[in-house]
């Protein structure tokens, strides 16, 4: 018998897996099942996940049952995050026999709800053998060995999860859960293109391309010209001020946080927290983030801000790292 050992970043966009066989997977956390009689003829399929699901999404009605940050806890969701977590672990792990057996560690926001984990390890059963739900932020602060004083920033695209470390497990006072994050930047993003030029035709996957490409909070930058469509009709907008004033929507009230956590920590320690900021996720690719973070820091004595260099899967490393290193009494038994 064969125990592999599994770490796991369930995340809103996406959903990243590390392996103790040194497989990488990144799926998006997405499902599509068929609308009607004429796209489940064309697909041949009972649902897609996925890049696939998001490529035929026309045929499709697409889930999402991470959207809010958490696994939301209706059965249709629940059905599809199920579906997400089987495909990924059977791409990752081909090789397993009926009598392998799989432990996994899967990171969760930092305020997760004692429900919603249950509901987690519920699913789980049928997938793996031994199950570990961390918060996601420990889990980054795992993957680069970061126990002493610092704190992390875990910026995704439902929630961004704020972790203080000092040399032992966090309690519930040094973790922060916020929903100002990806998602809220694309519908903050969203209005203000549509604002200042109310004909353009944009959708989650235009403005997703343009954050990413581009999204910055530096107080100066080169023009960000994009080419969208007007009825059909293609033109390039300048869209420098409107995607500045978005981004800064999302990272004013992270500072606000990282400022609050940082006010009320031991005093002894505090200029040593604030010295060790780390930035990870996706919005950790936000260019001038870091920047942002150590300016708003400023009334507080300064500080030094770095962001992750794997942002994508620091999260699946730190708890595959768990995974193998967690004695077992911190585990569930499924």
């Amino acid at each position: 018998m064969t125990i592999f050992h599994v770490g796991i970043d369930l995340g809103t966009s996406r959903t990243t897996l590390t392996t103790s066989t040194g497989q990488r997977l990144t799926t998006m956390s997405c499902v599509g099942y068929p609308k009607d009689v004429i796209s489940q003829k064309r697909l041949k399929k009972d649902h897609l996940l996925g890049a696939e699901a998001l490529n035929n999404r026309l045929s499709l009605n697409l889930i999402w049952p991470l959207a809010d940050g958490v696994m939301r806890e209706d059965a249709l969701s629940v059905a599809s995050t199920k579906l997400i977590l089987q495909d990924i672990i059977a791409q990752a792990l081909p090789e397993k026999s009926a009598n392998d057996q799989i432990y996994a560690a899967i990171g969760v926001p930092a305020q997760a709800s004692i429900s919603n984990k249950k509901a987690l390890i519920t699913l789980s059963q049928g997938l793996v053998d031994k199950i570990l739900v961390v918060s996601e932020p420990f889990a980054v602060a795992y993957s680069i060995d970061r126990f002493d004083e610092c704190l992390i920033v875990d910026i995704g695209a439902g929630t961004t999860d704020l972790c203080r470390m000092h040399g032992s497990m966090p309690d519930a006072d040094d973790q922060r859960t916020l929903t100002y994050a990806g998602n809220f930047l694309d519908n903050e993003l969203t209005q203000a293109i549509l604002h200042k030029f109310p004909k353009v035709q944009l959708t989650p996957q235009i403005i997703k391309r343009i954050k990413e490409k581009h999204g910055f909070v530096y107080d100066v930058s080169e023009p960000v010209l994009v080419k969208l469509t007007e009825q059909g009709i293609p033109k390039e907008y300048d869209i420098t001020d409107v995607l500045r004033a978005s981004c800064l929507k999302l990272t004013d009230p992270i500072s606000q946080a990282v400022q609050q956590l940082v006010g009320s920590f031991d005093p002894d320690f505090q200029e040593k927290l604030r010295n060790n900021v780390i930035v990870a996720g996706g919005g950790s690719r936000l260019k001038g983030i870091d920047n942002a973070i150590e300016k708003s820091l400023g009334a507080y004595g300064g500080g030094s801000v770095t962001c992750v260099q794997d942002a994508e899967y620091c999260g699946s490393v730190g708890a595959l790292k768990m995974c193998v290193e967690m004695p077992e009494d911190y585990w569930e038994n499924l």
